[in-house]
């Protein structure tokens, strides 16, 4: 009859699954004891399935020793409440973040400005006087002040 592809036995071995729980339609049910009758493999799967799923339903119930609380809906509405404040939170981080790079924008500017003409200086007179400018910038500035 030839070999058996992997992808049939897997496909049977779900429907051997549903037949355990009572969910096979009789043409499923005809493929799965067609296919066991010649392929050992599912054959061996299917017995210890069988027993292993006898086991389970056959083992009585135990009850814990402590109660399960469920939570109830408020605790739902709580965690979709947070959840929206959180997203709250960072629009408004972003848009603060956004705000103050837009407001800080030319400021860094005239950094930049300001170090390139440091970096075109090529004699010490001149980084002096610039050193004392902004030194008395800085005095006549209080916030400005290191």
């Amino acid at each position: 009859m030839g070999q058996v592809s992997l992808h049939t036995c897997d496909r049977i071995r779900e429907l051997y699954s549903a037949s355990l729980d009572g969910e096979l339609s009789e043409l499923d049910s005809a493929r799965l004891h067609a296919h066991l009758s010649v392929c050992s493999g599912c054959s061996t799967y299917a017995a210890a399935t069988a027993s292993a799923s006898r086991l389970v339903r056959e083992t009585p119930l135990e009850q814990p020793g402590f109660p399960i609380i469920v939570p109830g809906r408020r605790l739902a509405v709580a965690r979709k409440l947070q959840m929206a404040a959180a997203a709250a939170a960072l629009a408004v981080t972003v848009g603060l973040s956004a705000a103050v790079a837009t407001i800080s924008g030319p400021s860094a500017t005239r950094s930049h400005r300001s170090t390139l003409q440091s970096q075109k200086l090529r004699f010490p007179d001149q980084e002096l006087r610039m050193l004392e400018r902004s030194t008395s910038s800085a005095r006549s500035h209080p916030r400005m002040a290191l």
